[in-house]
């Protein structure tokens, strides 16, 4: 990252806090913004973000953001001669210990009650005792002091209730305190051309001095349009239970979607890394072989029962081929059960749970299988962050109001700022 100057004052910066794999940042990326900064407690996360990125000037730094703070970045990026003003913070602060999503909040958002299934991922967890459950303090702490002009975090649908308390209004009024004029939506990737169930919560705070407001872009992909399984994975190689060849050629003769090309584009266009998967027993195998898709482990016979169907009744679950996926999450790294592939014996590779996210087959994620699948389930999907990051330069970032972020002046001083926080 350049020292920004009147020739870079046309291109936002962006700082990415609790950045994981970089979705955001990627999303950032493609949409036309400089993606400058990125902070994670996570080496993984790090080294996969520096693989990405490095030649893109984006600076990637390993810290706890629990106990790293703004005044330490911004000290950071003096003694690098970097200027410290960023015109977007986005980040998707860690969010395990939130409760599942009543319908009711569902509802009052407009989203009909849809399943919120996939945002909890195990055993109900006292959020009000999970100290990662409140980094998302930490957030609005950067905001505060650096006063972007656009702020933006992601997180699950659990924060509108849990034990009587709307988290998510917290943070709405939180933001308003700190000057941004905040605009809250849940969203499901799959509206917004990515292949896969997964509904998160989203705010956007625009200061309030720029007297201007953000509305999310509304669904642009009709229910009978939605991307499937196969059109996310279909022209990928086939590979047996437990495949290891980390780099394969493309198989040509298999047909290739508008959605699969684009994430082709700035790969090897002969070979494809990253396609290699777990290693089942033969038990599973006939388990998978004999589930027909989109069935449960419930369904099963019960001699290829190893567990009780009344507690894990969805312990193993098969895509469809012509549907969009359920949501891929970081329990991926765990085990594969939930994502099943929908037309061979086996569990989905890293590629093909990369391609259900909307990552493109060029990116690389660090660490051994299961850290790569908690990477890439972890993440914000990119795609769906390019079609924010366009919503948000359109309303907000005008071509008449390109000005650096280093040339406006904050609307309110840091210290009372950090105080509210």
């Amino acid at each position: 990252m350049m020292p920004v100057d009147q020739r870079h004052a046309a291109i936002p910066t962006v700082l990415d806090l609790f950045a994981g794999a970089g979705g955001f940042s990627l999303g950032f990326h493609w949409a036309g913004y400089q993606s400058a900064v990125a902070v994670d407690h996570s080496s993984l996360a790090i080294e996969t973000l520096e693989a990405n990125f490095a030649q893109h000037g984006l600076k990637a730094l390993l810290r706890d953001l629990s106990s790293f703070g703004p005044h330490e970045l911004q000290a950071w990026m003096i003694e690098r001669q970097l200027q410290p003003t960023f015109d977007v913070i986005v980040g998707g602060p860690p969010c395990q210990g939130w409760s599942k999503v009543g319908r009711g909040k569902l509802r009052a958002l407009g989203n009909g009650g849809a399943s919120a299934r996939d945002s909890g991922g195990g055993r109900r967890v006292d959020a009000t005792r999970d100290p990662r459950n409140e980094l998302y303090k930490r957030f609005l702490l950067f905001v505060g002091t650096f006063r972007p002009r656009i702020a933006l975090m992601e997180n699950v649908p659990g924060m509108l209730s849990h034990d009587r308390r709307n988290v998510a209004e917290e943070i709405r009024s939180a933001l308003s305190g700190l000057g941004y004029e905040t605009s809250m939506a849940l969203l499901n990737a799959v509206d917004y051309g990515v292949p896969q169930l997964r509904e998160r919560l989203f705010f956007v705070g625009v200061r309030a001095d720029l007297g201007r407001s953000f509305r999310f872009p509304p669904p642009f992909t009709p229910e009978k349009e939605r991307l499937s399984v196969w059109d996310a994975i279909g022209d990928l190689p086939p590979i047996s239970n437990g495949a290891r060849e980390w780099c394969l050629p493309y198989s040509e003769k298999r047909r290739r979607s508008a959605y699969g090309s684009r994430m082709r584009e700035e790969a090897d266009p002969t070979t494809v890394f990253d396609h290699v998967c777990r290693t089942q027993n033969e038990q599973d195998l006939e388990a998978f072989r004999l589930m027909r898709q989109g069935g449960w482990y419930r369904d099963l016979p019960q001699h290829l029962k190893r567990y009780r169907d009344d507690i894990f009744e969805d312990k193993y679950k098969k895509l469809y081929r012509d549907q969009p996926s359920w949501c891929v999450t970081a329990h991926l790294s765990k085990d594969c059960y939930t994502h099943i592939h929908p037309t061979q014996a086996r569990t989905i590779s890293v590629r093909e749970a990369a391609r259900l996210q909307s990552f493109p087959d060029c990116y690389y994620f660090a660490g051994n299988m299961g850290e790569k699948f908690g990477l890439i389930g972890n993440a914000v999907p990119p795609l769906l962050a390019e079609h924010l990051a366009r919503a948000i330069r359109k309303q907000v970032l005008s071509p008449s109001d390109q000005e650096s972020a280093s040339v406006i002046a904050a609307a309110k001083p840091t210290v009372a700022a950090e105080a509210r926080v």
